[in-house]
């Protein structure tokens, strides 16, 4: 099998230990030659590959399930090996293998609430509503010592890339950070590995100049991995939340009555698709069963008409959307994603309609208390976020198309609701020429797109067959004029467009913020160097005749930190290794991401309040 100019994939450890194998001289010469593979050819099977760079040089790798796990696996044949150049190459220019973990949603991930020590006084500016503490169970362990120094060795690695930047962190600072993320996954610390794998892959991005590196991408992880670092050494927050899981834990939660709520589709970039089943309790709590496996679009329609894993109940996931469910010895994830496992009996019942109990209770809370909740859910892990929590459920009015949305009332307030596949969007296309068609909507939330969410299944004054009884899922069914009844008619002069449109991410940072959010981004990109060189008193002095002196005391903090630096009798730059810098970025960082968030909250009230 020939794999091209592809290199396999590698172990974090690898790289760390293959480049601490090389000679100071070499080492430096690492990230300079990492073009040569383009030369390469690369053949072999999942279990050993091999490349010829010249006559007298042979590269040879074993592998483990496709991926390099140990550094004596890579064998060169050169004079020099095994303290080769050939082989820094090779691990430096590899992707790096992470856990093969499926995604549940298409929900955007969110790290942990921040810890109030490290943020100022904010009396004058904005600052997000505190989260609810954790309902998982058994109560999590303190953090050990062990997770401590697991923490520090990768706050010290972030800190690394702070002072050189991505455009100065070449292979061996990146491989410094994936040392770390190796003991920290080891450690247990699952949450901060994977956040220090997207960093690495960032960095490498942005040496060879690939068009995915993003510098504001960037920012946030490192802020979202230096908060998560801090709170482990300091022991804030709940421990769990902190550490993570390299799989979901499961739970025992009992006997359940569940009814079928809709069938979402689910097509991730990260290559897998499928679909997820949402569930309703006789308490009203939401649960989800997914059905998601490595693939692209295809994977929907089997994934839909396959059966559902829980149980044996002899249901699809299609069925299940519009049936019930008997649970007996039942087990959950803290995101209430129901476990599959031989203990696990359930049988099919009979379903409710989305007018009756205890569906009906979804489309009684007040849309501000929706979105509130929906925004207030993105401050926790994705791992323990309560199933559907960023789902709005719209008891409202057809106004007509919105450009390819479809624009409805929900009492006094206006929401845009946009497709997510070709499917939904026709499907909406299609309610749009029905003009106070009265509609029940299950919707997804698009924090960045103020009153804009996705709809994912609609029900209300529509003549459906059978086999869509209760309710329509826009992703998975299709819906034909006919279905409208008595409102089918040409559609009505669309309203007028949204007030609000898409926050791009330069909308996103409010107006006020975007001299700290630009110091921030300029430190990602090229280091403590760039901000010791610029002048910030001018934006310090407006942001507190303006009132924002939280926001101007942390951009002079930041100011001063990068041009503080300790050095010898000489007067030379001594090698710095104190918090001062990394904790005042961080501050900084802290502070642009929940003030963005609450202005991204309040501008999604703003659109849906009259």
């Amino acid at each position: 099998m020939t794999l091209g100019t592809t290199l396999p994939p590698v172990a974090p450890v690898v790289v760390a230990d293959v480049l601490d194998a090389l000679p100071p001289r070499l080492r430096k010469r690492v990230d300079a030659a990492l073009d040569r593979t383009a030369s390469w050819t690369v053949t072999g099977s999942p279990d050993t590959a091999r490349a010829e760079l010249d006559p007298e040089t042979t590269l040879t790798w074993t592998l483990r399930d496709g991926v390099l796990t140990a550094a004596a696996d890579l064998v060169c044949s050169c004079l020099l090996a095994p303290k080769c150049l050939h082989r820094g190459i090779a691990v430096a220019a590899a992707d790096i293998a992470e856990p093969d973990t499926p995604p549940q949603a298409p929900a955007p991930a969110a790290p942990t609430p921040p810890a109030t020590s490290l943020i100022p006084d904010p009396a004058s500016s904005p600052s997000p509503t505190p989260s609810p503490p954790s309902t998982s169970s058994p109560s999590p362990s303190p953090v050990t010592e062990t997770e401590r120094q697991a923490a520090t060795a990768l706050w010290q690695a972030c800190a690394t890339i702070l002072r050189s930047g991505a455009t100065g962190s070449g292979a061996v600072v990146r491989a410094e950070l994936l040392r770390a993320v190796h003991t920290g996954r080891v450690t247990g610390l699952h949450r901060a590995a994977t956040t220090g794998l997207r960093i690495a892959s960032s960095l490498a991005a942005a040496r060879t100049g690939d068009s995915s590196f993003d510098r504001e991408v960037l920012t946030a992880d490192l802020v979202e991995l230096m908060l998560l670092c801090h709170d482990l050494r300091t022991g804030t927050g709940d421990p769990a939340e902190l550490r993570g899981t390299a799989r979901r834990e499961y739970h025992p939660i009992g006997a359940l009555r569940l009814h079928g709520l809709c069938t979402e589709p689910v097509v991730a970039t990260s290559g897998y698709g499928g679909v997820v089943t949402h569930l309703v309790d006789d308490t009203g709590r939401l649960w989800t069963v997914p059905a998601i496996t490595p693939g692209g679009p295809e994977r929907v329609a089997a994934a839909a008409g396959g059966p559902v894993a829980v149980g044996e109940s002899g249901l699809t996931h299609r069925q299940l959307g519009r049936a019930g469910l008997l649970l007996s010895g039942g087990t959950a994830s803290p995101d209430h994603r129901l476990g599959a496992g031989k203990a696990v009996r359930a049988v099919a019942a009979t379903g409710a309609a989305w007018d009756e109990p205890p569906l009906a209770t979804l489309w009684t809370r007040p849309l501000t208390d929706q979105v509130d909740r929906a925004h207030q859910a993105r401050t926790r892990p994705d791992t323990h976020r309560p199933a559907a929590a960023d789902l709005l459920f719209l008891d409202a009015a057809v106004l007509g198309p919105a450009g390819p949305a479809l624009s409805v009332a929900v009492g006094d307030a206006r929401v845009d609701l946009i497709g997510a596949g070709d499917r939904a969007h026709d499907n909406l296309r299609v309610l749009s020429t029905a003009t106070g068609l009265r509609l029940k909507v299950v919707a997804r939330l698009l924090p960045d797109r103020p009153g804009t969410a996705t709809a994912l299944a609609v029900s209300g004054d529509l003549d459906l067959p059978t086999d869509l009884r209760h309710h329509v899922d826009l992703g998975l069914d299709r819906l034909q004029h006919s279905h409208l009844g008595s409102h089918a008619h040409e559609p009505a002069p669309p309203p007028p467009p949204n007030a609000n449109p898409t926050l791009t991410p330069a909308s996103r940072t409010p107006p006020p913020l975007r001299p700290l959010a630009n110091v921030l981004h300029r430190i990602a990109l090229g280091g403590r160097a760039v901000a010791a060189v610029s002048s910030t008193s001018r934006e310090v002095t407006t942001l507190t005749a303006n009132g924002l002196t939280t926001t101007a005391d942390l951009l002079a903090d930041l100011a001063a930190t990068s041009r503080d630096r300790e050095r010898d009798a000489f007067g030379r730059v001594v090698r710095d290794a104190g918090d001062a810098f990394p904790l005042a970025w961080l501050r900084a960082g802290l502070h642009v991401r929940e003030f963005t968030r609450a202005a991204a909250h309040r501008a999604w009230l703003d659109a849906t309040t009259p």
